[in-house]
C-alpha cells in the first residue's frame, strides 16, 4: 500500500537538512574565517583611525562591525551551549545583533560608496582617505554582495534540482 503521509516520500535534500544543519568542519572553518576577518577589521580600523577625513566614520564602521561579529560568535563557541536547540536567550541575542549588523551594514555602504575613489595621495586634502583603510572597507563590503549573489544562485540551483528530483520521484511511484 502507498503511504499517504509525507514520511514515506523521497526527499534527500530536506531529510539532510532535518538531520544535520551543517558539517562540523564547515562550522569550525566558518567560525575561524569570521573571527579572523572581524579581528582584521578591528585592527585596520584602529590603526588608521584618523586617516580618512573624507569619511571619518569608516574606521568606526570597521571597528564596530568587527566587534559585533565577534559578539555574535560567542554563543556559538561556548562549550555549555545546547547544540540541538539554542535557548531563547541565544535566539534573542542573535536577533538583536543580527538586526544591528544589518542596519550598520547599510550605513557602512553609504559611508564607503559615497566617497568612492577618494584621494589616496594628499593627506591634507579634504577628500583624502588612506588607501589601505578605504580599499579594505570597500572590498570587505563588496565581498558581502558577491557571496550573497553566489548564495542566491546556488540556492536557486539547489531548489531547482530538488523540484526536479521531487517531480521525477513522484512520477515513478506505481499506483
Amino acid at each position: 500500500m502507498a503511504e499517504t503521509s509525507n514520511e514515506g516520500s523521497f526527499s534527500p535534500l530536506l531529510s539532510n537538512l532535518k538531520e544535520k544543519k551543517m558539517p562540523q568542519e564547515m562550522s569550525v572553518s566558518g567560525t575561524v574565517i569570521t573571527a579572523g576577518m572581524s579581528i582584521a577589521s578591528i585592527t585596520v580600523g584602529s590603526v588608521y583611525f584618523h586617516d580618512c577625513p573624507a569619511q571619518y566614520l569608516i574606521p568606526y564602521y570597521l571597528i564596530i562591525s568587527g566587534v559585533s561579529s565577534l559578539l555574535l560568535l560567542i554563543p556559538s563557541i561556548l562549550p555549555c551551549r545546547n547544540r540541538e536547540e539554542p535557548s531563547i536567550l541565544v535566539n534573542v541575542f542573535h536577533s538583536i545583533f543580527g538586526l544591528f549588523q544589518l542596519a550598520f551594514f547599510i550605513a557602512g555602504n553609504v559611508w564607503i560608496y559615497s566617497i568612492y575613489a577618494p584621494n589616496y595621495t594628499d593627506p591634507t586634502a579634504a577628500n583624502y582617505c588612506h588607501k589601505g583603510l578605504y580599499l579594505y572597507a570597500f572590498w570587505i563590503t563588496t565581498l558581502v554582495y558577491i557571496f550573497l549573489g553566489l548564495f542566491i544562485v546556488i540556492g536557486c540551483c539547489a531548489l531547482l534540482c530538488a523540484c526536479c528530483m521531487s517531480s521525477r520521484a513522484s512520477s515513478e511511484v506505481p499506483e
